[in-house]
């Protein structure tokens, strides 16, 4: 390892001690937003330069939050196109199947021993996590080899999933992104909702989230997402989220510095507040920076320096002159669009943005206001690089609140019939996300019993669920341009509702129709099982998991019986549908 370059990294925390000691460290992190591209040179370069050089260099690769080498392979291949000889790069043989068999043995964790870098692929970075920590929490011996990298002063770095598991909270890899506002910060893995689990823990400035600019069902417009899980309890401190094929370096010195074609967003959650409640989440004053390449920033003092060839971009010296509202912020790159252009380099003071979702039963849809804003601080720098221009942007405010479909308070919009106390409560939360839809007449009609498709609808709006593509069914009385075909096929194919031939979506559900859903809903959306059950007098002529699901929800407390009697024939009413979604969903 190079002496000389431990003795600057351990001059440099001595200098800094005072005010930084959570960042600092004798070694390097690379965070890489994911989809890192051959032809971005400058990371490769600093990767290779941080290990030693290509001569020197002995990089270890851990495959583990992939599904397969594949993206290990590529990764090695490119290595050695650089000049990294074949024999200094490992695959360390540590993968999501063997993990538990793998990550304490001594002879398999070798390569990370013996390694000046450690490169963590792509893919979900919870495998990785599991990999690192034994089921006490303690590290295992792979986590250990690592760390030891990083304080020996060599660099550990990774894309993607990669990225994320170097902080010490690191956001969960899949979940759409509008779920964290509409159902809060989930509390566990694969539950509606981001949650936030533990990470390596060798970037302890905040969070490290990825894929900032890409649409995809589980990465589009993810600063929505990042803004909600800043503001939870324990604060996991600033966020820091990269767009693909952007990185950021992370020195000894606690400088960070970015590299690469995209931008690092920065968020400050310091003077923000946020509410949680019938209406989804109401953030207020979060703030943020967006850096590119060759910016860098201070981890200590949060003092951002433009690369040395921007410019500050002077009022009256905008590009544009006005913006105009952007109705899909989950679009690719849309909130890059909205502060790079609509702020940055824009007359404008404000940019507003929209994020919405809706209801294919009958076209209703909400979502969230984002009103982007310059604020006294604010500054703005730019380059013109490769036929590019390359902005820096700071002291940017950042507000999100709900809003009906046509930009409404929800409160305006809510059912006229909902109602008082906790039924009241319910309905207004559940109409609000669509899980449930209103008549033409924007009423709810709590005692009208609820149909089977409307049933199906609500649940696979709660779940948001993909088929079984084995069990599709036919449904010979739901055609193909029916609204609701695609939500009936994943609830019947799952075995949530029965139908597999004839569906009846018109037909009131029944008792026992409701139990198999509740039954779906409890543990899909809160990963519990039920497993108690209680006797039930007239459950006998059910099918056997209607049956089931009737004693387990009564025993559970989800469902009521009357001394025992279930009455499986009755139907159930919307209110109290809407009531126990809104029980499950902790609204």
């Amino acid at each position: 390892m190079n002496k000389q370059r431990n003795l600057r990294g351990l001059l440099a925390a001595l200098i800094l001690s005072g005010s930084a000691d959570a960042v600092l460290a004798d070694g390097n992190l690379l965070a890489v937003g994911g989809m890192l591209r051959a032809s971005n040179s400058p990371v490769y370069e600093k990767l290779i330069e941080l290990a030693g050089g290509a001569q020197q260099a002995r990089i270890a690769i851990m495959p583990t939050a992939s599904g397969s080498l594949g993206s290990s392979k590529r990764f090695q291949a490119e290595l050695e196109a650089l000049g990294v000889p074949a024999e200094h790069i490992r695959i360390v043989g540590i993968d999501r199947h063997n993990y538990q068999d793998t990550m304490n043995d001594p002879a398999v964790v070798a390569p990370l021993r013996e390694a000046s870098a450690v490169w963590f692929v792509g893919g979900d970075q919870a495998r990785i996590a599991r990999a690192l920590f034994n089921a006490d929490g303690s590290p295992s011996l792979a986590m250990q080899a690592v760390q030891a990298v990083y304080d020996k002063g060599g660099v550990v770095a990774g894309t993607s999933a990669g990225a994320s598991i170097l902080g010490a909270r690191m956001p969960t890899a899949y979940g759409v992104v509008m779920d964290t506002l509409d159902f809060g910060v989930a509390s566990a893995e694969g539950r509606r909702g981001t949650a936030l689990l533990r990470g390596a823990g060798l970037f302890k400035a905040g969070v490290i989230d990825q894929h900032f600019d890409k649409i995809e069902e589980t990465s589009s417009g993810r600063a929505a997402r990042m803004a909600s899980y800043l503001l939870e309890q324990p604060a996991p401190g600033k966020g820091f989220g990269l767009d693909t094929n952007t990185a950021m370096w992370i020195k000894p010195s606690g400088e960070l510095e970015v590299l690469g074609e995209g931008y690092l967003t920065i968020m400050d959650p310091a003077a923000a507040k946020k509410s949680f409640g019938l209406y989804g989440t109401r953030i207020d004053d979060m703030r943020l920076a967006m850096l590119g390449h060759g910016d860098r920033y201070d981890l200590a003092s949060g003092e951002i320096r433009p690369d040395a060839g921007k410019q500050p971009i002077e009022p009256g010296n905008e590009y544009l002159v006005g913006n105009r509202l952007l109705t899909d912020l989950s679009a690719v790159s849309a909130i890059n669009r909205a502060v790079l252009y609509g702020l940055a380099d824009n007359t404008a003071s404000r940019q507003l943005g929209l994020m919405t979702r809706y209801n294919p039963a009958n076209g209703y849809h909400y979502g969230y206001r984002f009103e982007f804003s310059k604020q006294a601080d604010f500054a703005a720098h730019s380059r013109f690089h490769d036929s590019q221009t390359n902005y820096s942007v700071s002291g940017v405010r950042l507000d999100i609140r709900p809003v009906t479909a046509d930009l409404r308070e929800p409160a305006a919009g809510a059912p006229r019939d909902a109602g008082n106390g906790r039924r009241g409560d319910a309905i207004r939360a559940v109409t609000f996300r669509g899980l449930m839809t209103l008549n033409a007449e924007g009423a709810f009609e709590a005692q009208r019993p609820i149909t089977r498709g409307e049933l199906a609808n609500a649940l696979q709006m709660t779940l948001a669920a993909e088929p079984n593509l084995k069990a599709l069914p036919t449904l010979s009385d739901v055609p193909a341009e029916h609204p609701l075909r695609e939500h009936i096929e994943v609830v019947v194919s799952n075995g949530w509702m029965d139908g597999a031939e004839r569906f009846d979506a018109e037909r009131p559900a029944s008792r026992a129709d409701w139990a198999l859903a509740c039954k779906a809903l409890v543990e899909r959306f809160s990963g519990a099982t039920l497993s108690k059950s209680v006797a039930l007098q007239d459950v006998a002529d059910l099918a056997a998991a209607n049956a089931e699901a009737a004693a387990q929800t009564v025993a559970e407390g989800w469902l009521s019986a009357n001394q025992g009697r279930f009455e499986p024939a009755a139907p159930v009413a919307r209110g109290e549908v809407a009531e126990t979604l809104a029980r499950i969903i902790g609204l």
